[in-house]
C-alpha cells in the first residue's frame, strides 16, 4: 500500500522514547525523513535515529523561541517539513488525588504537556501556513476523555488538547487550506519505560 510518506520530513517531538520511538519507527518504514526530538534524551534519540537513517534535534518546548529555532532548523536543512506530531509529553507522579496536587505540580504538568504542545503546534503552524501546506498530529491520552484517577493535572492538560486546542486550531487552519491538524488519544501502553 502505497502512503504516499516516501521523501516526506517528519518531526515527532519527544521522539526518542515511548510513544514517540515507535512513531518514528513507522514513518521511517514507509520511507520518511524522520527527525527524532528530544530534550534531554540524547543517547536514545541518537541511538534510535542511527537506526532509522533520521537525525536528532534539541529543544526544550516549554521555550516558545526553541520551537520556532526547532522548525526553522529542520526547514532551513530539509528545505521543507511536512508532517508534525506533537508526542512530547510528561505523566507526573506518583498519584495523588487533586486536593493533595500543589500549584507547583500542577503548572508543571500543564507546561509539560499542553504547553509543549501549543508550542510545537504555534511553531509548525506558522511555518504551514506560510507555505500552504502541512499536517500535524496532536497526541493527547484517553485520560483526557474519561478522566484519571490520580492525575487530575495530567488529565486537564491532555484533555485540553483533544477538545478545546484541535477544534480551535482545525477552525484556524480551515481558512489556509492544504493543512490538516488531527488528534489520536492512546490509553494505556506498554513501553519499555513501562515493563
Amino acid at each position: 500500500v502505497e502512503t504516499g510518506l516516501q521523501g516526506k520530513v517528519v518531526l515527532v517531538t519527544g521522539g526518542a522514547g515511548g510513544i514517540g520511538h515507535a512513531i518514528c519507527r513507522a514513518f521511517a518504514a514507509e520511507g520518511a525523513c524522520v527527525v527524532v526530538h528530544h530534550h534531554s534524551s540524547t543517547v536514545a534519540a541518537a541511538s534510535l535515529a542511527e537506526e532509522i537513517d533520521g537525525i536528532t534535534i534539541c529543544a526544550d518546548l516549554r521555550d516558545d523561541k526553541e520551537a520556532l529555532l526547532m522548525v526553522r532548523s529542520i526547514v532551513s536543512d530539509f528545505g521543507g517539513l511536512d508532517i508534525c506530531i506533537a508526542n512530547a509529553g510528561h505523566y507526573p507522579t506518583p498519584s495523588k488525588p487533586l486536593w493533595e496536587i500543589d500549584g507547583e505540580r500542577w503548572a508543571s504538568t500543564m507546561d509539560s504537556n499542553l504547553g509543549v504542545t501549543v508550542s510545537t503546534a504555534r511553531a509548525f503552524l506558522g511555518h504551514a501556513a506560510e507555505v500552504g501546506r502541512g499536517s500535524i498530529v496532536l497526541i493527547g491520552s484517553t485520560a483526557g476523555i474519561y478522566g484519571e484517577s490520580g492525575h487530575a493535572d495530567y488529565a486537564a492538560a491532555k484533555g485540553a488538547i483533544t477538545s478545546g486546542l484541535l477544534m480551535s486550531l482545525k477552525n484556524d487552519v480551515s481558512q489556509i487550506g492544504g493543512v490538516r491538524v488531527n488528534a489520536i488519544a492512546p490509553g494505556w501502553t506498554v513501553t519499555p519505560k513501562k515493563i
